[in-house]
């Protein structure tokens, strides 16, 4: 069989269909980059909003008007849809993930499913409860993909803070035996619910310190008013997050952190909309994404009625204007410094992309990827650095 692979949606959700794209072809079938050669098609599928599965919907149909036969990955698989092959995640279990010449970086999974209990998540719905996977399978499978070319390993789950309380572990005895590992290769963990984080920060952070871990976070706190974050069944305080990313701050003064905003919550008023303000403010993401709410059916969420639209729109604005703001200047301070830097990926127009051990990006115009450079930052936007390659 020749098949197509198509990715949507989290790094989550891409791993896993490089995995079950390397399983596939350790089958005997092979893998075309023409979609127009393919008789099947591997479409990794996403549906944390409701634009997002109609879109993914409307793609299966597209393939099987061209005659393809379609096999689904992703959190689509759980439903039942006429006229495809669902493949859950298990089956591509102690596979490599797939690394194409020149693919330097790879996700990795760490845990499928997930224990939280939030009243707006269809995630949860179709992954189901946690099941992290163990120690040794996670290293074997890091091991396997450093062995194959790669340089950076991104591990992830819907939820990587979870991972190991199903199996008496956590996540930093894992970082530990990942920091232990021989090769070349550094490390971007995934997105993580605050719930945890503020469980793990101290022996986080600790580990984090190895040179072979980027200073990143992903800490979604989604609304800085308590009665909206009880409504949708967060069990954070704020307080302890804006504290946790201070901790963070003072240990690592050049790290970045990413976190995630919902607007347009049921419940939400213009007090609630003001307090996430006050949120962004305290901690001063470099990323911040912005998803107006999207009731997903079978949530608890699903019937409560919604803001007005144009509250919603109006705020959106007015966060994206806030985050483009602290970014933007946040990012300046980096002009004029001389930054140690990995090539790790090809940019737009001939470019290179590398990241520095803070997982900033740094537009490059000569390069070579793998190669580790010092960089001087010549100019900066809101979203990457400019630097020139100082071994040039």
């Amino acid at each position: 069989m020749k098949f197509y692979l198509e990715k949507y949606g989290c790094t989550l959700n891409q791993a896993q269909g490089e995995m079950i794209a390397s399983s596939l072809i350790s089958q005997g079938n092979s893998l075309v980059d023409d979609l127009n050669e393919a008789d099947s098609v591997l479409i990794s599928t996403c549906i944390v909003i409701d634009h997002t599965e109609k879109k993914m919907l409307k793609r299966i149909d597209e393939f099987k008007k061209m005659g393809k036969d379609v096999l689904v990955s992703g959190c689509l698989t759980h439903y039942k849809l006429p006229n495809v092959k669902n493949i859950p995640f298990e089956v591509s279990r102690g596979n490599l993930p797939l690394i194409k010449p020149n693919d330097l970086s790879v996700g990795i999974p760490i845990a499928e499913g997930c224990d939280g209990g939030c009243s707006f998540c269809i995630s949860r719905l179709a992954r189901g409860r946690l099941k992290s996977f163990s120690r040794e399978e996670i290293l074997n499978t890091i091991e396997g993909a450093v062995q194959k070319g790669a340089k950076e390993v991104r591990l992830t789950a819907l939820d990587t803070g979870s991972y190991g309380y199903d199996i008496g572990s956590n996540l930093p005895e894992l970082l530990k035996d990942i920091k232990n590992m021989k090769g070349d290769f550094t490390v971007r963990i995934g997105m993580m619910e605050p719930e945890h984080f503020v469980e793990i920060q101290e022996e986080l952070l600790d580990v984090m310190k190895d040179k072979r871990f980027y200073k990143f976070l992903h800490l979604p706190f989604q609304s800085g008013d308590p009665m909206i974050l009880k409504k949708m069944g967060r069990k954070y305080r704020i307080e302890d997050f804006v504290e946790g990313v201070k901790k963070f701050r003072e240990k690592f003064p050049d790290s970045m952190l990413s976190t995630d905003v919902i607007v347009g919550f049921p419940y939400e008023n213009v007090q609630s909309l003001i307090k996430t303000k006050e949120v962004i403010l305290a901690t001063e993401p470099e990323i911040l994404n912005i998803t107006k709410y999207s009731p997903r059916p079978g949530t608890v969420a699903y019937n409560w009625k919604t803001p007005p639209t144009n509250q919603t729109a109006t705020w959106s604005q007015i966060f994206s204007e806030l985050h483009r703001e602290i970014s933007e200047r946040r990012m300046r301070r980096y002009v004029g410094r001389e930054m140690e830097s990995l090539v790790i990926e090809r940019g737009k127009d001939n470019s290179f992309i590398a990241r520095d051990e803070f997982y900033h990006p740094i537009i490059l115009r000569d390069a070579e990827l793998g190669q580790k450079v010092t960089v001087k930052i010549i100019n900066s936007t809101p979203f990457y650095l400019i630097g020139e390659n100082g071994q040039e």
